[in-house]
Order: C-alpha cells, then sequence, then structure tokens
C-alpha cells in the first residue's frame, strides 16, 4: 500500500485502547495511525459518549473486515460528530464526501482533465482515501443522487475499481467507511425529509444499518458541564436539556419545523453566559433565540418561549405580532 499521502505525509500504522479512544476502562487495542497527518479530524471539545453508540463502534472497529455504516437518525443527533470523533482519536486521515443533488459520479470519482497538452484522469479525494486508507464519511448520503451511490459500489465491496481510462484503484489493506443520513434510504419521514432519495436494495445491502437518536438527557448534561463548568449552574444546565427535549418532542409531533440540535444547545449555552448581565433584554430567552428561535415563525418561537417558562420559571417576553 503506498503510505504517501498527497501533502507527503507517511501514515504510521499505531495502536490505542479503548480507554483512551471511547474513555471506558478497556486496554483492548484500536488501530489507528501515529498522530500528525493534516487530514485527521479536530476532536470536539467537551465530547460526551453514549455508552452504547461507543459500544457499537468498538464492535465496527475490531472487526476484521468492518462493512460501510448507513448511520441513520435525525438532524443535529451527532452522527457526523461521533464519526469524526473516532477517527480523531485514532489518528485517520478522513475524507468527508457532502452530497449535493446535482452531484454526480465523475464529482466524487475524478475527471479526466487537459494536463501539459495530454488528457489524463485525476482521481478524486474519494478514489485517492480508497486506495491509501484513509476514513470515508459520506455525509447525508440520502441527498445524493441514487446514481452516484451505484457508482461506488465496487468501493463499498472493496473490490478493485478499474475506470474507463483503463487506470486500476487498489483498495488499501484496512478501509472504514460510513455514510450518515436522516432516512434508512427507503424513502423513511414523509414529507418531513422531503429532499431525500430512495435506494435500491443493491445498494442498501451493502451497508451494516445503524439508528441514532439525541443523546440520553445525563450525556447532553455531561456535555454542557464539560463545556460551561462554573460559568452555568447546574439546574440551568439540566432545564436546558429538558427543554431541548421538549423541543424535539414538538418536532416529532408536527409543532416545529426542526429539532434543537447539540450544537444549538451549546450556542445557547455561549450566548446566555454573554448576555448573562444585560438590562434591555430577557438573557435567557434573547440567547435562546439567537441560537434557535429566530430561525422559526414568530407563533411557533412564542410556543416554544412556553416551554423553557415552564422548565425555568423564568415569565417569557411579549412576541411583537403575537396575541399571547
Amino acid at each position: 500500500m503506498d503510505t504517501k499521502s498527497r501533502e507527503g505525509t507517511e501514515l504510521i500504522p499505531a495502536s490505542y485502547t479503548v480507554q483512551e479512544v471511547f474513555g471506558f476502562p478497556s486496554q483492548l487495542p484500536l488501530a489507528g495511525f501515529v498522530a500528525g497527518h493534516p487530514l485527521v479530524p479536530r476532536a470536539t471539545p467537551g465530547y460526551v459518549w453514549d455508552a452504547k453508540i461507543a459500544k457499537d463502534f468498538i464492535e465496527w472497529l475490531t472487526e476484521p473486515n468492518p462493512d460501510p455504516l448507513w448511520i441513520a437518525g435525525p438532524t443535529g443527533c451527532g452522527k457526523t460528530d461521533a464519526l469524526k470523533n473516532v477517527f480523531a482519536a485514532l489518528h485517520i486521515p478522513t475524507v468527508v464526501v457532502s452530497a449535493k443533488s446535482s452531484t454526480e459520479p465523475d464529482d466524487i470519482l475524478g475527471r479526466v482533465q487537459l494536463r501539459n497538452g495530454n488528457t489524463v484522469f485525476v482521481p478524486g479525494d474519494l478514489l485517492q482515501a480508497y486506495e491509501k486508507g484513509y476514513a470515508i464519511i459520506f455525509d447525508e448520503i440520502d441527498g445524493y443522487n441514487p446514481e452516484v451511490l451505484i457508482a461506488c459500489h465496487r468501493m463499498l465491496e472493496r473490490a478493485v475499481v478499474t475506470l474507463d481510462d483503463g487506470t486500476i484503484i487498489k483498495p488499501a489493506t484496512r478501509i472504514y467507511m460510513a455514510a450518515t443520513a436522516n432516512t434508512r434510504g427507503d424513502g423513511q419521514g414523509g414529507d418531513i425529509y422531503t429532499a431525500t432519495n430512495i435506494f435500491n436494495l443493491a445498494s442498501l445491502n451493502r451497508f451494516e444499518k445503524w439508528e441514532m437518536t439525541y443523546p440520553p438527557a445525563e450525556v447532553e448534561e455531561k456535555i454542557l458541564e464539560n463545556t460551561f463548568s462554573g460559568k452555568l449552574q447546574a439546574n440551568i444546565m439540566k432545564a436546558m436539556v429538558k427543554t431541548a427535549a421538549d423541543i424535539r418532542r414538538a418536532y416529532l409531533d408536527g409543532n416545529c419545523p426542526g429539532p434543537i440540535s447539540i450544537r444549538d444547545l451549546l450556542r445557547w449555552g455561549r450566548k446566555l453566559i454573554q448576555a448573562w448581565n444585560r438590562k434591555d433584554v430577557a438573557p435567557l430567552y434573547h440567547s435562546f433565540d439567537k441560537a434557535f428561535g429566530n430561525g422559526v415563525d414568530p407563533h411557533v418561537r412564542a410556543m416554544l418561549h412556553t416551554l423553557i417558562q415552564t422548565n425555568f420559571g423564568v415569565p417569557a417576553p411579549q412576541i411583537e405580532g403575537v396575541v399571547p
């Protein structure tokens, strides 16, 4: 295997323990590389593992030939973040392929280009990652044109890929491939995920299927504690997590256009700390609206404010144009 990256950084195999990667007391070894490659993702500060998801990852990482993953779950529940944190801890260079409805196979596999007067095939990042042993993340894969996924079938099988110009791409000895999606790829979700596509069974059969949802309350509280300890009181962080759960329930019931993500929750915490001593606004609600509330209709925002009022016991301000 060619272990030279396009940046000239050599990949040197290394082993890490479960305790080093996930924080659990186990010396079970997990394969990775020596730190230093520029394509290794950055770990999320204060990240906390849900024990169930961590155990699933440990099983996957210790398989001799792990299948590609299809991780389905609601928006903002941390699917891509979990993958990035795994590969960051193992120091595995990672290529993230983001989906667009207009994406075609050539956009991710590579194109014939004119160089020095000659036409040559230039492999895309995906094929280079496949050959070198980088991790590959197909982000929001259910937004892809199904033809793109069909073009990747040989890769998903870890087979030799022969291109139209005769170029042969051999897979690295070990490759981690994973896809994140809001759906199972079968039309799940109806009107909620109108921009997603349905894939044939031949494509879906190549993946190990996982489902993720938002972390348990104790995990989200720990994330906030790791980030805001000494800056926000424990009862405030607990109420924020409870409010987030209520908003997600409202989303599932069709009463809110989107769920609140972990990223939104952290933004709310940062903005609340900044606004804490302001007298011209209600800091709790003003910071929430900056993090999430201003992105929805005022009448929906007023409903979300009632959830905050219930969990915090702080009266909600009047929203202009909304009759209480």
